[in-house]
């Protein structure tokens, strides 16, 4: 059985790296495949989810594959364009797939501790003169800093909005450098390497840093912490058949009864479940979403009014629509 999952595990790696030319979607007879988020290695992510795919393919009785990437964006156009058709995606994709009326969130991660949601972090090396958010401010231009992607909620929109964005900080005019696009994993090694000053992260690494990289661990600090950000999501396709939408729901939201299921969902980012949940578990980064966009707009202002007006527009027509495409949800699920 090891010797199969590791051959699966490389299949599903070499597939990544060859662009994965899958066919748009296929039929539901051939099996389903899940997309999975990297945010260390996409081989590492699929090891840790093969149990589960293999409970699953034999409770639906018919091939669960995975896809795993540290690209977010390759996960989310692999299920919008109907190759992946079950996805651990970042809230912040979700909102895309959701209000484009292609997938739905169905079930999110419950934690050990019990705990719905995690926090975005800014690291620090431990010997750094930094000791608070406040000292950073205080001293524009004088460090460098390394995001994560800008589809990130805690890499990226948490941050910009909660330590930045809310102090009238543009992180581009107060670092001497910023830099985007490594993953959790990749600024974490960055900043214990020497080759970062500060770095972007979040609460759900910490568990795999100190369980794999204890040394290196002992050499960071957190500087700063955000509030309580929604557990990222799985999402399913809606035109997945009912049938199977119900079976893997109830798969997921039952599944961790037995030693060997609660091992792999503690592997799995430290899980202890899946509870039934719905596209309203969006809305706080909706909010983050929306302001990230107004903030944006509003600097641009005074050099392009009648621009500025259409987009005020745009933004309070997709709210209004998105509150009611969220709302919607949480009636249905009985919230």
């Amino acid at each position: 059985m090891k010797t199969i999952n590791k051959r699966r595990a490389a299949l599903v790696l070499l597939a990544a790296l060859a662009g994965w030319t899958a066919p748009a979607r296929a039929a539901e007879s051939e099996g389903l495949t899940i997309g999975l988020i990297a945010s260390s290695t996409a081989e590492q992510v699929v090891a840790e989810w093969q149990p589960l795919a293999d409970a699953l393919a034999r409770e639906l009785k018919q091939p669960v594959q995975l896809y795993a990437s540290k690209n977010y964006n390759e996960v989310a156009e692999a299920l919008k364009a109907g190759r992946i058709q079950v996805a651990w995606l970042n809230n912040q994709q979700s909102i895309e797939l959701v209000e484009k009326d292609i997938a739905n969130v169905f079930a999110q991660g419950v934690r050990l501790d019990g705990s719905l949601g995690y926090k975005s972090l800014l690291l620090v090396r431990a010997d750094s003169p930094l000791k608070s958010l406040a000292d950073l401010l205080a001293k524009p231009g004088a460090y460098t800093l390394s995001m994560g992607g800008k589809t990130s909620v805690s890499g990226y929109l948490a941050p910009a909005y909660y330590a930045f964005a809310k102090g009238r900080v543009d992180p581009e005019k107060s670092f001497k450098q910023v830099s985007y696009g490594r993953s959790h994993h990749e600024n974490f090694l960055a900043l214990t390497d020497g080759k970062a000053e500060l770095v972007t992260n979040n609460t759900e690494e910490v568990p795999r840093y100190e369980a794999e990289f204890a040394e290196r661990w002992k050499k960071v600090r957190v500087l700063w912490e955000s509030p309580l950000i929604p557990n990222d999501p799985l999402v399913m396709r809606k035109d997945v058949a009912q049938d199977t939408q119900q079976r893997v729901r109830r798969f997921f939201t039952s599944y961790g009864r037995t030693e060997s299921e609660k091992a792999t969902l503690k592997a799995i980012n430290g899980l202890s479940g899946y509870r039934a949940s719905s596209n309203y578990q969006l809305r706080p980064v909706v909010d983050l979403e929306l302001f990230d966009r107004l903030t944006k707009a509003m600097a641009l202002q005074s050099q392009d009014p009648a621009g500025f007006q259409v987009t005020m527009d745009q933004l309070t027509q997709r709210a209004g629509r998105l509150e009611a495409v969220l709302s919607a949800s949480r009636l249905t699920l009985g919230r």
